[in-house]
């Protein structure tokens, strides 16, 4: 329902709540100085998601790290590579954009992680896609390691399905500002 729902905005919606989203993803950078290794996804235009690619320029340009996944929807797992610009990708299964570097990057190394999702609420509960990929992710990082929700839609009051399996944001970003939980 709230997948359908963000599929109904216009381009002009769109583009506007993107604009607005990178605004604020910069100011939570500059608010986070001490995170040099970030981990992003590259957004699915025919899913409306938040538009990650001119985000991923301007962390490299700053001096970031930065790293994307590759999917392994058999085992159940995403293993995590340095990525050079937005433009670093191929097309994977399904039609993913994935990171063309082999090499592997321990997940410890990683500060924050920018978490695809499709709705979140006020609590720093997120719903995600379904297959727990993240979930999984997010339990083999640091301790420390930020994780940040990106969204271009606003808080639901409260999520009442989550699982022991849900690992909860540190914070979302989205159109309206910086939430933190």
């Amino acid at each position: 329902m709230f997948l359908e729902k963000r599929l109904t905005l216009t381009p002009d919606e769109l583009a506007k709540r993107n604009e607005r989203l990178f605004k604020n993803c910069r100011r939570f950078s500059a608010q986070h100085p001490d995170a040099q290794h970030a981990h992003i996804f590259v957004s699915m235009a025919e899913q409306n998601e938040p538009d990650t690619l001119k985000l991923i320029d301007w962390l490299i340009e700053k001096g970031l790290k930065v790293y994307s996944s590759k999917t392994f929807y058999h085992e159940r797992k995403l293993t995590h590579h340095l990525i050079t610009n937005s433009q670093d990708f191929n097309l994977g299964r399904k039609g993913i954009p994935e990171p063309k570097s082999a090499d592997l990057v321990d997940p410890k190394l990683i500060d924050m992680v920018f978490v695809p999702l499709i709705s979140f609420d006020e609590h720093g509960n997120r719903i995600g896609y379904g297959a727990g990929l993240y979930d999984r992710f997010l339990s083999e990082v640091r301790e420390d390691c930020l994780k940040v929700g990106m969204a271009i839609t606003p808080p639901l009051n409260n999520i009442d399905y989550a699982d022991q399996y849900d690992v909860k944001l540190d914070f979302c970003i989205n159109h309206l500002g910086i939430y933190q939980f």
